[in-house]
């Protein structure tokens, strides 16, 4: 029998420190900064450092094209546009998702429409992707949550039996793979996130940022026009003469990256392959160690995908059934007692349930338009998404770790075990 339960007087299972150990190279960084301070190159894109960043991240993910922005969620507006979305069209999006994915789409009149999410995965479920499918669908936005790569197999078939397009969000996913060809470099157009710093932010932290990534020619010049007011050079890379008619504002929007954000990001670029390889060791030895518990099982890959979870961390989804009835909460409680920092009710948001969609918001759109490009939103209720709202009391997350302290995984592993097998003393 284990130990007796820390939550009742019991020693902690874990004793050593829960902290990332790992630190980036902040003078590295500083180095990096410094040169394209002392080039003068603080504004613009198109070449020095934006380039060099644009380049190295194209090479390392294997596409064609590459676009730095200002954030990921400009990105993925750009790239709806880059789809050809307009007012009235529909795009497909999970529930459980996130609001910046699709905001750029929303702004443009187009409407979501929400799908399940597979509940062993914890993403977009192809077989529902399918069934909401409609004569005005013109876009599909899988999010590749937590690093996690979506049926990418199924998904692009969807689209293209359909004739639509595949807009990713890949804002966890640099680096992550589907059948060992990096996301970014497979469907039609991703989009990538550069926020936080590293380690903690996205697996390529530069504190702001976005990446458009394409192999689609006409797909990205149509990003290129829409977001890259004034980039040097643009004008000559355009090769569709509709798009040549255009001067150097192009579309108007000037989305692109700071260039101080992309020296940062080129340093974090860097050092991406030896932090995954070493998150990826250690979460395989905590998931080894932990497998067949009942009630609590880790979120794994599709078998054709590697993730990546250095932004958002590990999923574990819980099943009170398999405990007795124990309810989540409890569970969590005496998890964190022992000294694990598990969060409870990290599955994400359910979209459908904003008040966009479940409320009239009576001028929000300006006096006498119904929503965005004076489009009507769709409606949605509770009970709308049952597989995600099911989901919702039910996952649990730990953030991994690239560096742990001596034993961690060991001692959390412990806790998990020790949790579980006593388990009838928390009802």
């Amino acid at each position: 029998m284990a130990k007796p339960l820390a939550l009742f007087g019991g020693d902690r299972a874990v004793t050593v420190p829960t902290a990332e150990l790992w630190q980036r190279p902040v003078q590295k960084e500083k180095e990096v900064v410094c040169r394209v301070i002392d080039e003068g190159f603080l504004s613009g894109t198109g070449h020095s450092v934006a380039k060099e960043f644009e380049d190295r991240f194209r090479d390392f993910i294997g596409c064609r094209y590459v676009l730095t922005t200002s954030h990921g969620h400009t990105a993925l507006a750009s790239a709806f546009f880059a789809a050809g979305l307009g007012a009235g069209d529909e795009f497909i999006t999970p529930a459980v998702g996130y609001l910046g994915s699709y905001a750029g789409a929303l702004h443009m009149g187009a409407r979501p429409m929400f799908c399940e999410i597979d509940p062993q995965t914890l993403l977009m479920d192809p077989d529902d992707v399918e069934r909401r499918i409609t004569p005005r669908t013109r876009v599909l936005n899988p999010i590749h949550f937590w690093g996690h790569p979506c049926h990418m197999d199924r998904l692009l078939a969807i689209a293209q039996k359909h004739r639509i397009i595949v807009v990713e969000d890949a804002a966890h996913a640099h680096g992550s793979e589907w059948n060992g060809v990096k996301i970014g470099n497979l469907g039609h157009i991703a989009c990538f996130s550069l926020q936080g710093i590293t380690p903690g932010g996205k697996p390529i932290a530069a504190g702001e940022g976005g990446i458009v990534a394409t192999n689609d020619r006409e797909l990205y010049e149509r990003a290129l026009i829409y977001c890259h007011l004034h980039r040097a050079g643009a004008l000559e890379e355009l090769t569709n003469p509709v798009y040549r008619q255009l001067d150097g504002e192009l579309l108007g929007w000037k989305w692109r990256a700071h260039p101080l954000a992309l020296a940062i990001g080129l340093v974090s670029l860097e050092t991406l392959p030896y932090r995954l390889e070493r998150f990826e060791e250690n979460r395989e030895r905590l998931f080894g160690k932990i497998e067949g518990l009942p009630g609590i099982r880790p979120v794994r890959n599709y078998p054709q995908a590697r993730g990546v979870e250095l932004y958002g961390g590990l999923r574990f989804i819980y099943d009170p059934d398999a405990l007795s009835g124990l309810p989540p909460a409890r569970f969590a409680e005496a998890l964190r007692a022992e000294g694990v920092p598990i969060r409870w009710h990290a599955l994400g948001h359910l979209e459908h349930l904003r008040a966009l969609y479940t409320r009239d918001l009576p001028g929000l759109w300006g006096p006498g338009h119904p929503g965005p490009a004076n489009q009507p939103l769709p409606r949605y209720k509770q009970g709308d998404f049952p597989i995600s709202e099911g989901m919702r009391e039910r996952v649990f997350g730990l953030s991994g770790w690239i560096q742990p302290a001596e034993g961690l995984i060991d001692q959390i592993a412990e806790a998990f075990h020790k949790v579980v097998e006593r388990h009838r003393e928390l009802l």
